[in-house]
């Protein structure tokens, strides 16, 4: 009698295990290259920050950052007091700096993640932007998300893309369910 050392199995039966595997392998290598290279997009190196004074609130009114070469951002969204999912009506004003290639607002939870929340801004003509060349103006609207807490703490980055790299200036304020 004749010892049989070959597998048992068909050979096709072994085939498409092999094919899945290479299947499956490929896919962890597509998704873990679009991780890397959309991770630039959802956190945004900042090279210069500028951070509004903690006196400041975005509920009352506009807020300024200044940076260190004098350049100015001011802030201000409506309506007042902030309603969380409910439009909000963004103005950004530029002073003493050159206009940026793109203008964005980011907000982010600052003790929560609340997820990718990001607002382009598109120039608008502003009648002091005459007097003042080195003054520009930006609107779009915007919307916060329901949080499960009472009060949350936001920051809202205002990105200003330009050749160099990333400006930012940073407004920290509160929101409050029901309000």
């Amino acid at each position: 009698m004749e010892r049989q050392t070959s597998d048992p199995r068909p050979r096709s039966a072994a085939r498409p295990s092999r094919w899945w595997l290479v299947l499956a392998c490929l896919l962890v290598a597509i998704l873990a290259t679009l991780v890397l290279k959309l991770r630039p997009l959802l956190q945004t190196p900042v090279a210069v920050l500028a951070q509004a004074p903690a006196s400041c609130n975005l509920r009352q009114g506009p807020c300024t950052a200044e940076f260190a070469d004098g350049g100015q951002v001011m802030l201000a969204i409506a309506p007042s007091g902030i309603p969380l999912v409910k439009p909000l009506q963004l103005k950004v004003r530029l002073a003493r700096m050159r206009a940026p290639l793109r203008v964005e607002v980011d907000f982010r939870g600052v003790d929560m993640d609340m997820g990718y929340n990001r607002v382009v801004l598109e120039a608008v003509a502003d009648p002091d932007e005459r007097r003042a060349p080195d003054s520009h103006s930006y609107r779009g609207s915007g919307i916060l998300p329901l949080c499960v807490r009472q009060r949350m703490l936001w920051e809202a980055r205002v990105l200003l893309l330009e050749p160099e790299g990333i400006r930012a200036g940073a407004f920290r304020f509160e929101t409050r369910r029901g309000d």
